[in-house]
């Protein structure tokens, strides 16, 4: 009788969850998803012939639950068609796997803990989605987890010291409790299930082999090789597209020799009379709503900024630029190459900046405070890689590195060749306050204090002054030609950062050009149409384009009316779109309001 109720519980929770959390589903996808159900509750029932026990309950409905119910909380207002099966059954299939492994475990109590253990592991991903849900307001999904891989260590002790400590302590002793309680629900309780295995007059023997074939099979239809059920949930299909996205990023360098083979580029204008350099620093959620050079923030945060766009002969700024997404390999993949948000290219199909330069017998160089943006190769590094020298600073575990250390690679650079440089930020990436020195570049606040707002105003300001020691130290030694200053994303210092689009102030980005002399005199019509553009409006996955324009060339991978730095630019405003093409720029009617001081 207790078989029979447990039966009708188990298969009417996973009824309750699939119905109440799956949306916009057909007739016959309702009828095959509840008759998997029912067939994986029937097998998951099976070994409770010979006994039960509560762990395997937990662990598997936490599955059955977790990410429907997560997914549903985030999107049921704006998406009309979702199904997320898959979970509640593979939660259903773990109650009969971990109960055949317990009652397996008990002719060797010892045994008991393990399973424990491996019970804390299946729990470990429920944990992942419930904080990540907590701290977010929102499901997990592949950008969260991009974020996540992309994340270097310092950035990891960054983030926990941005949460109180009771916060944090709260976070471990959670994850140990769940731990312990796997241990201790198993070794305290299920021993008692030791002599129950006598079943239907069958010998212990033959018992014994039925449950561990049972074991056996089921464990392989969950997690056997790359057709595991596992990969069927929810979180486990989110890995497999970052891996899938990643695997494409590979790619790219298999195909860069067959499109170099096919690059035609023939420079314009009248060549320059000696080597020179062309610099471009790629910046760090820099907002322009704060940047004193681009608004009328009260705080002077880029006085250097500020002051060169007075000489409007030489300095183009665009205060109406956005960036194409919010997360910093998203962005540069698509800013770095061909590839953007109008178009059909794929990273792996696309010519890069570098590839260009290289084409114009440039020597390009690549500096970097942003490590190597995780434990595996992402996009940007694999860019990286195709320079001709590409260096980071010393990323030493808890040591703050400013971007004044990059300042020190400059004197690498050999001025008798032509050069491209390309300098990455950690800018004001948070945590603000370790942004600068505190002790001799706090402005606004006081040294060493947490006030998100000011630390990230100082951030810009010693951007600022990064970029002014960058541009005198290469026009005055590398004969500076043209630079331009652009940043991945912007952020809003007084709200936490989060993978999900949560308004316009997230896109707001700086992009500022110079250029010297000798490029208005040589390339006029390029300066000439920077600045009659200089109202339009831009996104960041077009700074290919833009850059190609500065290089003033002829190339069959470049759309000359993709770039500002001609006076044909066809992008307008209503045209432009934002987080991976999900966002019109047009919609931007967000107000930003000055703090008061």
């Amino acid at each position: 009788m207790w078989i029979f109720l447990g039966f009708t519980l188990t298969l009417g929770f996973a009824y309750t969850i699939y119905f109440s959390f799956n949306h916009g589903m057909s007739h016959s996808a309702r009828g095959q998803q509840t008759r998997r159900m029912l067939f994986a509750t029937i097998a998951a029932w099976l070994p409770m012939v010979a006994g039960w026990t509560l762990m395997p309950f937990v662990v598997g409905g936490a599955w059955m639950l977790t990410y429907p119910l997560l997914y549903h909380l985030t999107n049921r207002k704006v998406s009309p068609d979702y199904e997320n099966y898959a979970d509640t059954t593979f939660g259903i299939y773990l109650i009969g796997w971990l109960t055949t492994l317990t009652l397996l475990a008990t002719l060797w109590p010892p045994l008991l803990a393990l399973v424990g253990v491996v019970e804390f592991v299946l729990l470990l991903p429920v944990v992942f989605m419930w904080g990540y849900y907590i701290i977010y307001g929102v499901c997990v999904d592949s950008r969260g987890l991009l974020l996540v891989q992309e994340t270097d260590l310092n950035e990891v002790f960054e983030f926990v010291r941005s949460f109180k400590w009771w916060s944090v302590l709260t976070a471990v002793m959670t994850v140990a409790m769940v731990l312990v309680g796997c241990i201790a629900g198993n070794t305290a309780i299920n021993v008692e299930f030791a002599e129950e295995f006598p079943l239907m007059g069958l010998s212990r023997v033959v018992e014994l082999i039925l449950l561990f074939c049972y074991a056996m099979a089921v464990g392989w239809y969950l997690f056997g090789g790359r057709q595991g059920f596992v990969l069927r949930t929810g979180l486990l299909g989110l890995v497999r597209d970052v891996e899938e996205y990643m695997a494409e990023g590979k790619r790219y360098l298999s195909g860069r020799k067959r499109r170099i083979g096919s690059l035609q580029v023939k420079q314009r204008g009248v060549p320059y009379d000696k080597p020179h350099t062309i610099l471009l620093v790629i910046g760090e959620s820099a907002s322009r709503d704060y940047m004193s050079a681009f608004s009328n923030y009260p705080h002077d945060t880029t006085p250097w900024m500020r002051i060169m766009t007075e000489d409007k002969a030489h300095t183009h700024i665009f205060k109406h630029a956005y960036s194409c997404t919010m997360h910093t390999v998203q962005v540069l993949e698509k800013a770095l190459t061909e590839m953007n948000q109008y178009g059909a290219k794929g990273f792996e199909e696309s010519c890069s900046i570098i590839d260009i330069a290289q084409a114009l017998n440039y020597k390009v160089s690549w500096f970097s405070n942003q490590g190597h943006l995780g434990v595996f190769d992402t996009r940007v590094t694999i860019l990286a890689g195709t320079c001709d020298q590409a260096k980071w600073t010393m990323q030493t575990p808890g040591v703050v590195q400013y971007d004044s250390s990059l300042l020190s690679f400059l004197n690498e650079i050999d001025g008798g060749c032509n050069n491209l440089v390309i300098l990455h930020l950690l800018g004001s990436h948070f945590n603000f306050l370790n942004r600068y020195p505190n002790e001799t570049h706090t402005v606004w606040g006081a040294p060493g204090v947490q006030d998100d707002v000011l630390n990230y105003e100082n951030s810009l300001r010693f951007t600022d002054e990064v970029l002014q020691k960058a541009f005198e130290f290469c026009r005055d030694r590398l004969n500076l030609k043209a630079m331009v200053y652009c940043s991945d994303h912007a952020t809003m210092p007084d709200r936490r950062r989060t993978p999900n689009f949560n308004g316009f102030r997230n896109m707001r980005i700086p992009l500022f050009v110079w250029t010297d002399d000798e490029f208005l005199l040589k390339h006029a019509e390029r300066a000439a149409a920077m600045k009659h553009n200089a109202e339009q409006y831009f996104t960041n996955d077009l700074l290919y384009e833009l850059m190609l324009g500065i290089f003033d060339v002829e190339c069959n991978y470049f759309d000359e009316g993709s770039s500002l730095a001609y006076d044909h630019f066809r992008y307008k405003r209503e045209d432009l779109l934002t987080f991976d093409g999900q966002r019109r720029v047009a919609d931007d009617d967000e107000l930003f309001v000055t703090p008061n001081y």
